[in-house]
């Protein structure tokens, strides 16, 4: 398996050092840990700027919140920017990641579009 992605996830580096994590499809409880140690191998020491797009899932796995929650708690002094995209009818996936980022602290960037992030963060 590529370390760069799974079935219901994969992660890209853009040109720029922005770090793209997509999730589709259910994400399955034993995925988690593989993506979290090639997001880790993947990320910069400090000033890292992350985008999740959720916008793909299907369904909620809450077994998944602990260990991202764990993860963003370990990383946050890493972290410049982090921005989830969540579907325009995602409502449950919004309330769960304000809750994670109000549990770790983590200023996190709740966006519909990649475009509606990019507009509020450009200089």
């Amino acid at each position: 398996m590529d370390a760069n992605r799974s079935v219901s996830w994969q992660i890209n580096v853009a040109a720029d050092g922005v770090i793209h994590s997509k999730f589709v499809g259910p994400t399955p409880s034993e995925e988690v840990a593989p993506f979290i140690e090639a997001l880790v191998a993947r990320m910069p020491e400090a000033n890292a700027r992350l985008v999740f797009d959720l916008r793909g899932v299907v369904g909620y796995n809450a077994a998944i919140k602990g260990p991202m929650k764990a993860w963003l708690l370990q990383h946050k002094l890493a972290i410049l920017q982090l921005t989830v995209l969540v579907p325009k009818s995602g409502m449950m996936l919004k309330v769960v990641v304000a809750a994670v980022a109000l549990a770790t602290g983590v200023k996190i960037l709740i966006r519909e579009d990649l475009e509606e992030a990019a507009r509020l963060v450009s200089p």
